[in-house]
């Protein structure tokens, strides 16, 4: 993917892909001997930004939010200085970290560890990534539902350090592979944002779509969703299929025993579940304020528990892509949010979602709208395929360049 100067080297104590120029050999080094964790702030500044957990995202920090010292939390205690690293401490797998690059007067929570290096920043930031780290941090993690590391434990760590040129020509390189990941990142955030915002303008009537003759279509007419839905009631009583399908909230159906490796939650005795086929619709009751929502788009036929809600669109009435689509819209949130049932969860029962009103344009103009969104989507599925190509690229190097 990127031109270099790397050679392969398979001398012990030494990464298998090195810049040329270097041979000697990595030294172990536990990482609180080449970095303080956690340095000692005496006093925290009368007004600062406040970096939490949730601030950081994909290594950006992407929200901001100005704190005075004395309505600030608890765990607002590390105050940074430019070139510091932030290691998430809570559920340290994620990766979540952030090279702190910033001017200005900012502290973190405890949440994070500090690490303050006479290493090469850089270097010690990518080295953070590196799997065979991770998973001695993990191995040293206590706690189940939010595993977590401490300081103490964090600076035992062994890490392996090459000279300090070559560490600062592994760090400029792997920057670089990040710059351009980050780019393919940001074009992603853009296309969604446009999508986004041209959905807006449609749905709200702003934007209208013409035939092919270039004349205005009609006038979009007002439907409860009952109008225009066929409720799915169709149950597996032969138990002739045998596929069990879930509903995420980020990939739609998905297979049981891949999606819930560790344990079956299918019942043994599956002929009361639904059975789904290319065009349904299945969602969540519980879990759809979530965006447990989910389109038959295979061909595959599947089943799926009963306490799912499964419809089809009417094609009398509603085009399936323009339909799905409409449920990503404020204007169905809106209704969606005032039509829960339930104390302890939000409940969307079916005869709830059926109440809930839909404008419709014709079928032609559906059509259009449906082709002109599927488009952005095609860019927007063609760069989330280039960032899991260059992560992987990534992954690979990290397992190449260190040791």
């Amino acid at each position: 993917m990127m031109d270099t100067d790397l050679t392969i080297d398979t001398k012990k104590k030494v990464p298998s892909l090195r810049f040329v120029g270097f041979d000697e050999e990595w030294e172990e080094k536990k990482l609180g001997e080449v970095a303080e964790i956690n340095p000692s702030n005496k006093n925290l500044p009368d007004k600062f930004i406040y970096i939490d957990l949730e601030s950081v995202i994909n290594g950006e920090l992407l929200k901001e939010k100005e704190v005075l010292k004395n309505e600030s939390p608890s765990r607002a205690q590390r105050v940074l200085k430019p070139n510091d690293i932030l290691f998430q401490m809570v559920r340290p797998y994620q990766m979540n970290n952030l090279f702190f690059d910033k001017n200005g007067i900012y502290v973190a929570s405890t949440g994070y560890a500090q690490i303050r290096t006479n290493q090469s920043t850089r270097f010690i930031y990518q080295y953070l990534h590196f799997q065979k780290f991770i998973d001695k941090v993990i191995e040293r993690c206590t706690g189940t539902s939010y595993p977590a590391i401490n300081s103490t434990d964090l600076s035992k760590i062994p890490i392996n350090l090459p000279t300090l040129p070559e560490q600062q020509k592994i760090a400029s390189f792997l920057t670089a592979v990040d710059k351009k990941l980050q780019a393919l990142k940001q074009q992603k955030n853009l296309l969604e944002e446009y999508k986004k915002g041209m959905m807006q303008k449609i749905f709200s009537q702003e934007i209208r779509f013409k035939d092919d003759d270039g004349k205005a279509f009609r006038e979009w007419e007002m439907k409860k969703l009952g109008e225009v839905l066929i409720k799915n009631s169709k149950k597996n009583k032969n138990k002739k299929y045998d596929l069990v399908q879930s509903v995420s909230n980020k990939f739609g159906f998905v297979n049981q025993n891949e999606y819930f490796e560790d344990r079956v939650i299918a019942s043994k005795d599956l002929s009361n579940y639904y059975v789904i086929q290319k065009g349904n619709f299945a969602y969540n009751p519980s879990r759809i304020d979530v965006g447990s929502l989910a389109y038959k788009y295979d061909d595959a036929i599947s089943v799926i528990s009963p306490l799912y809600i499964s419809f089809n669109a009417n094609d009398n009435y509603l085009e399936d892509s323009f339909l799905l689509n409409w449920f990503t819209t404020q204007k169905f949130t809106r209704q969606m949010n005032s039509s829960f049932e339930g104390s302890v969860r939000n409940t969307l029962s079916y005869e709830s979602l059926t109440k809930i009103k839909i404008r419709l344009p014709t079928l032609p103009e559906q059509t259009k709208i449906a082709h002109f969104l599927s488009a952005i989507d095609e860019k927007i599925s063609h760069c989330q395929v280039q960032i899991t190509k260059m992560e992987q690229y990534k992954k690979g190097l990290l397992q190449q360049l260190f040791v």
